[in-house]
């Protein structure tokens, strides 16, 4: 069955420490960590110290680091030595900044740019122990990746501008979850597909009907006044497809 992943983002930073218990008790089987530079996306969330500590609470259940920044390769070691146990990076790093309302923007590939730093990249999250992720954003096309998936142990198909907590899903990416799946299915390979942003009761069932392995729920769990019964909710809501 697929996994439900609570993004610590969209936690209540004032008592942090009793957010990840109480998530821990609810029944959560991993944790999303959604670090930011201020650079890659127009805002600034923590870094290897707070990462280190919701990973240590939370031991001893998996954590991923999705890494929004512009030099990844500075953050390997650190957050291996955290206990992140997969770090996913983003195909967007050398490609350019689109505009969005607000000040804001978002970086999308419409070319392969430097493939030997992104092979580099995997090369080093492998060294340091840990599982590889590659992320990409809404604008990018989702066959720029094909290349690497053979290396990688996720894709994260970003379903909202990355950078702000609680935006609306991007009905676009039900369209690439599935040429994404098939992708995955015809060439037997093994990555898992991992859905963030915007995800919610409303669409999670359709996202794993179409392949998605790994769902990141921001709001939609941290909002909830029991985070047990919205886990019982989103679990039932895995199988409920549209």
């Amino acid at each position: 069955m697929a996994t439900i992943a609570p993004s610590i983002l969209a936690s209540d930073f004032s008592r942090l420490g009793e957010e990840i218990d109480s998530a821990v008790n609810a029944g959560v089987e991993t944790l999303h960590l959604d670090i930011m530079d201020g650079q890659f996306v127009s805002n600034i969330s923590f870094g290897v110290d707070i990462s280190q500590m919701v990973i240590e609470r939370a031991a001893p259940l998996p954590l991923d680091a999705h890494l929004m920044v512009t030099m990844p390769e500075y953050y390997i070691e650190s957050f291996a030595k955290a206990g992140a146990d997969l770090f996913t990076f983003h195909l967007e790093i050398d490609a350019r900044r689109q505009a969005l309302p607000g000040g804001r923007w978002v970086y999308g590939a419409t070319e392969l740019r430097y493939v030997s730093r992104i092979n580099h990249i995997i090369d080093q999250i492998r060294s340091a122990g840990m599982k590889v992720g590659l992320a990409l954003n809404p604008p990018t096309d989702p066959k720029l990746a094909a290349p690497f998936l053979d290396r990688v142990d996720r894709l994260l198909l970003m379903s909202v501008n990355p950078g702000f907590g609680g935006q609306s899903f991007i009905e676009e990416i039900f369209a690439k979850l599935e040429r994404a799946a098939k992708y995955r299915q015809k060439k037997k390979l093994k990555f898992d597909i991992q859905i963030d942003g915007g995800v919610g009761l409303a669409n999670i069932g359709q996202l794993v009907s179409l392949g998605a392995d790994n769902l990141v729920c921001g709001t939609s769990f941290f909002g909830a006044k029991d985070y047990s019964m919205r886990l019982k909710e989103l679990t039932a809501a895995l199988t409920a497809t549209k």
